[in-house]
């Protein structure tokens, strides 16, 4: 059986920075990562929201610095009804329907 520690640890290492987001593949969507139990106790990186990934390949998630615009991840990261303070608003708080 093949040791797949290198290879965890390879994932880890990519996203290991504070800052570090991901993309699947190449997406538009920037999510939050986080560890998740993958084989044995070995872990690797995740979307926070838990989105389904097709297959497993440790090239499937993309690293960037670019702001989380998953509102899943978002939600995760600062709880329902709250956002990220460095995301502005799409409209101002006075803002109503008509």
């Amino acid at each position: 059986m093949t040791d797949i520690a290198p290879l965890a640890a390879f994932a880890r290492a990519k996203f290991g920075d504070p800052g570090v987001h991901a993309i699947v593949r190449n997406g538009r969507t920037v999510h939050a990562v986080g560890l998740g139990q993958w084989v044995g106790t070995e872990e690797v990186p995740e979307l926070l929201c838990h989105t389904g990934v097709a297959g497993w390949s440790p090239n499937a998630l993309q690293p960037t610095r670019a702001g989380v615009t998953c509102v899943r991840c978002l939600r995760s990261l600062y709880g329902e009804g709250e956002s990220d303070p460095a995301q502005l608003s799409l409209f101002g708080r006075d803002w109503q329907a008509e």
